[in-house]
C-alpha cells in the first residue's frame, strides 16, 4: 500500500456522501490506468449529473463497482416515489372509465365552427345537408305594375309570423306580394315539383340558409360550378322582372331543381318570376349567346 497515492477532492467526497458512495478513489503507483468519473445527485426526480474538479483518476474495477452502486441508488428512489393517485371524477383516457372504475360517456369537444355565412336559397324550402336551414318561407316583393315599392325580392318566413301594433286596413301605400313563376315546362328538373310537371302560375317557395365555417358568399351568373377554392351550394337559372313592367326588380339564382307552394296555382299576379336572356351585342357575343337563358351558381367560403 506505500506505493500508492490517495487522491481527494475536497468537494468530491461530500457529494458522493450525499448519495451514499463514501469510498476514497486512488490513482494507482502513477499509471493513469482510470477514466474520468462523473457524479451526479438527484434533484426532483430529475437526475442532474455534474463534473467534479480536478479530476479523479480510477482503475476500471473501482470504476464499475462504483457505477453499479450509483444506478442502484437511482432505481430505488425512482421506486420508492408513492405513484399519482387519480382525483375522484378524473376519466381515464385509455378505457373511458371514471376512478374507481365507474364508467362514464366520453366526452367530445364541439368542432363545430363559431362562424358561418347566409344566404338564401330561391326556389327550395330547405336548403339541403350542407347547411342549416334557418326558416323556410315564400317569395314576395312589390306589384309587376307598380311604379314605387321596393325592388328586391324577399323570402318572408310561413311560421312564427309576428306583428307589432298592427291596425287593420291600408293606410301606408307600401304592399308585399307574393312571386309567382312566370315560365313552363323543359327548364326547370321536376324532381321537387310532386308530379307536377308545369310550375307557371305557381308561388315560389324560399329558405335562409346558415353554412358553418364560411365566411363569405357569392352569387355568380352564367356559371353552374365554382371557382377553385369555393364550396357549391346550388345552382340554378338567373331570374328577375319582365323588361316592361313598371316595378323593376333585382336578380336572383332560382333553384334549377325547385320546389312548388301546393295549392298556388291560381293566376293571382303580384311580383313575377322570368328567366332572363342575353342579349349579344352589348355583351360580349364570344361567350354570350343572344337568347340563351342565363344560368347561376351559389358559393360559399
Amino acid at each position: 500500500m506505500s506505493s500508492e497515492k490517495l487522491v481527494m477532492d475536497q468537494g468530491f467526497a461530500p457529494s458522493l456522501a450525499g448519495l451514499g458512495l463514501t469510498r476514497p478513489y486512488k490513482r494507482q503507483g502513477g499509471r493513469r490506468t482510470g477514466l474520468v468519473l462523473l457524479a451526479g445527485g438527484c434533484l426532483g426526480g430529475v437526475l442532474v449529473c455534474a463534473v467534479h474538479m480536478p479530476l479523479v483518476y480510477v482503475t476500471m474495477s473501482e470504476l464499475q463497482q462504483e457505477m453499479t452502486e450509483l444506478r442502484n441508488l437511482v432505481v430505488r428512489f425512482l421506486t420508492s416515489r408513492p405513484a399519482p393517485t387519480a382525483s375522484p371524477g378524473t376519466g381515464d383516457r385509455r378505457n373511458d372509465t371514471a376512478a374507481g372504475g365507474a364508467h362514464r360517456e366520453r366526452r367530445q369537444a364541439d368542432m363545430t365552427p363559431s362562424f358561418g355565412d347566409v344566404y338564401v336559397r330561391w326556389g327550395r324550402e330547405q336548403c339541403g345537408d350542407n347547411a342549416e336551414t334557418i326558416y323556410a318561407g315564400v317569395v314576395g316583393s312589390e306589384y309587376y305594375s307598380h311604379h314605387g315599392g321596393g325592388s328586391d325580392y324577399q323570402c318572408l318566413p310561413l311560421e312564427d309570423v309576428e306583428w307589432n301594433n298592427p291596425v287593420a286596413g291600408f293606410q301606408h301605400n307600401s304592399f308585399m306580394y307574393g312571386a309567382e313563376y312566370q315560365v313552363g315546362t323543359g327548364y326547370f328538373s321536376t324532381d321537387n315539383m310532386e308530379s307536377i310537371t308545369n310550375p307557371y302560375h305557381y308561388d315560389v317557395p324560399c329558405s335562409a340558409c346558415h353554412v358553418a365555417g364560411r365566411s363569405a358568399h357569392v352569387m355568380i351568373p352564367a356559371r353552374l360550378s365554382c371557382p377553385q377554392g369555393w364550396s357549391k351550394e346550388y345552382s340554378g337559372y338567373l331570374m328577375s322582372a319582365h323588361h316592361t313592367h313598371q316595378n323593376n326588380k333585382n336578380f336572383i339564382c332560382v333553384d334549377e331543381a325547385p320546389n312548388l307552394v301546393p295549392g298556388s296555382s291560381a293566376d293571382v299576379n303580384g311580383a313575377l318570376l322570368y328567366l332572363v336572356e342575353a342579349q349579344c351585342g352589348s355583351l360580349p357575343c364570344g361567350p354570350y349567346i343572344s337568347g340563351y337563358e342565363l344560368t347561376c351558381v351559389v358559393c360559399t367560403k
